[in-house]
């Protein structure tokens, strides 16, 4: 129960921390399609789950805070029911890929120490194996979810 309520307020503390800057906004369209969003997030996890815990826990807690911060500066673009309406159906699942990218990376780390003991766990391999494959699965659903959710708003002439 730690790691949703350390990423929640890490993403709150990036929203309040939003509202104490000023800071000139601008819109700008990025054009990226749910393959681009995948391989973005997939490969991240991929290589945060490498690194293990001591990377991916402050890297997963720094994108949270990010995202409080672009929550605060998408509701003072676009205001709180299109900043609410792009995040809703992908953000839950996103988070659910980051909480599945902790464990995946605290187990990896039990790999590593096995491996300098010249031991080899291959539970613990197996385990990381299933959390990665169910991890890239979350985040190519996500993904989906995000690109199509928004199509489906109106996309990029929806926020204008």
């Amino acid at each position: 129960m730690k790691i949703p309520l350390l990423i929640f307020g890490f993403l709150l503390a990036g929203f309040f921390f939003g509202a104490l800057l000023e800071v000139d906004l601008k819109r700008e369209a990025l054009d990226l399609n749910f393959i681009d969003i995948f391989f973005n997030n997939a490969s991240i996890g991929i290589m945060l789950v490498l690194l293990t815990s001591f990377i991916s826990y402050p890297i997963i807690l720094y994108n949270s805070f990010f995202l409080g911060l672009n929550i605060y500066f998408g509701i003072e673009l676009f205001g709180v029911y299109k900043t609410f309406m792009t995040l809703i159906f992908h953000t839950p699942i996103e988070i659910v890929g980051w909480i599945i990218c902790i464990i995946a990376s605290k187990r990896m780390k039990g790999f590593y120490k096995t491996v300098l003991k010249k031991e080899i766990n291959k539970e613990n391999i197996k385990a990381v194996c299933m959390l990665l494959l169910t991890m890239i699965a979350v985040y190519f659903v996500a993904a989906i979810v995000e690109y199509y959710a928004f199509e489906f708003l109106g996309g990029h002439k929806w926020l204008n």
